[in-house]
């Protein structure tokens, strides 16, 4: 994963790193896997918008309207190009190879970044961060 985008929270670096790899699959995949793994790449992006979610509720982020807000956003535009590449394959190759990592990486340098300070500043650890998960 590229060091740009790394927020020293390593649940979240892992989390991050797991949506790149699978990104990068995508790209490169033959047709008939492409639709199959963009699935896996949506139901990842909940999973990965649910920890976030669980961190700013357990220790009461205080801009966490914006985060959902950008969630929701971020994933309805995923499942909408997935349902439209259902017909036409051609837009969901679209948004993954030209819109999807500048989207992600937006997203984390933007909005997760604030929520990786908050949890520095909240000296909350790293066992702490990785309990919310389980």
């Amino acid at each position: 994963m590229q060091e740009d985008i790394k927020l020293g929270i390593p649940d979240m670096d892992a989390i991050h790193e797991g949506f790149t790899v699978l990104l990068s699959r995508i790209q490169k995949c033959e047709p008939e896997t492409f639709m199959p793994l963009y699935e896996e790449l949506i139901a990842h992006t909940r999973d990965h918008f649910a920890f976030e979610e669980s961190l700013m509720a357990q220790y009461r982020f205080y801009d966490s309207h914006e985060h959902l807000e950008e969630h929701t956003k971020l994933l309805d535009e995923m499942v909408y190009f997935y349902e439209k590449s259902k017909k036409f394959p051609v837009f969901g190759r679209s948004y993954i190879n030209d819109y999807a990592y500048d989207k992600f990486k937006r997203h984390v340098v933007n909005i997760d970044s604030q929520l990786a300070m908050f949890l520095k500043e909240q000296q909350i650890s790293r066992e702490t961060v990785h309990d919310a998960l389980q």
